[in-house]
């Protein structure tokens, strides 16, 4: 959507948001009516009204609704004759968070996904046990990382970034 088409959707909603709760509060007598016009006053006390606004008031919550939700963006896996094949970065998020973790000398990671033209770019940030040498982690887990979502959907990964975040202590109960 045009930003400036959403930016009239959200002005109009929040004025019909403020608009049908006062006019509710009044309706419901909860309200002092002598603060408004005559217009107004005669709405003192009518529950139909009071209804009506507080339908219009949800109409205007189900409009801004979707400002404040996230979408779900998603990777081109493949294009044929009969239509097109996505999957969610959400999807592709679990499947890096699935298969990093069995890197050995990994002990947790976040992950970040953006999809630009090219393909996606994977940026993750870890916390590594300092069993081997941490450029070895590292640049083994990009490689597992591009080559399994590479292999697995078929989205082409253009760039996967590693931030060591945190150096884990060894202890008794490693896992990895």
């Amino acid at each position: 959507m045009d930003l400036f088409y959403r930016f009239v959707i959200f002005f109009m909603a929040v004025l019909l948001l403020f608009a049908s709760m006062s006019m509710a509060l009044y309706a419901f007598g909860l309200a002092s009516p002598d603060r408004l016009p005559g217009l107004i006053y005669g709405l003192q006390g009518r529950w139909e009204m009071g209804i009506l606004f507080l339908l219009l008031f949800a109409a205007g919550a189900w409009v801004i609704y979707p400002f404040f939700t996230r979408e779900k963006t998603t990777a081109s896996i493949k294009t044929t004759e009969t239509g097109s094949i996505d999957i969610t970065l959400d999807a592709l998020d679990s499947l890096i968070k699935n298969i990093a973790i069995e890197q050995e000398g990994v002990v947790s990671l976040s992950s970040t996904l953006n999809t630009t033209d090219t393909g996606l770019q994977i940026s993750l940030k870890t916390e590594i046990y300092p069993s081997m040498s941490i450029p070895q982690i590292t640049q083994s887990l990009q490689e597992l990382v591009k080559t399994y979502i590479e292999e697995t959907t078929g989205v082409s990964v253009t760039e996967v970034r590693i931030l060591v975040e945190k150096i884990s202590k060894l202890n008794d109960n490693i896992i990895k």
